[in-house]
């Protein structure tokens, strides 16, 4: 008999796996992105640097 795939991400067995196109993770469709091939953990990281690049944007310059 035939094992199942594992996702590297919930760490459970599942019918099918993608590979993330950033870091090389193996996940399921609950754990990423499947159109966009990318897991969740690499997604968050995209989102954080979203939110420190929009940050960046409304701090306002020092008084001289």
């Amino acid at each position: 008999m035939r094992e199942l795939p594992l996702c590297e991400i919930c760490g459970l067995e599942v019918m099918k796996v993608f590979v993330c196109s950033r870091c090389g993770a193996r996940f399921c469709e609950e754990c990423g992105d499947v159109k966009r091939r990318i897991c969740y953990d690499c997604l968050n990281w995209e989102e954080e640097e979203d939110e420190e690049y929009e940050e960046e944007d409304w701090e306002e310059p020092d008084s001289p």
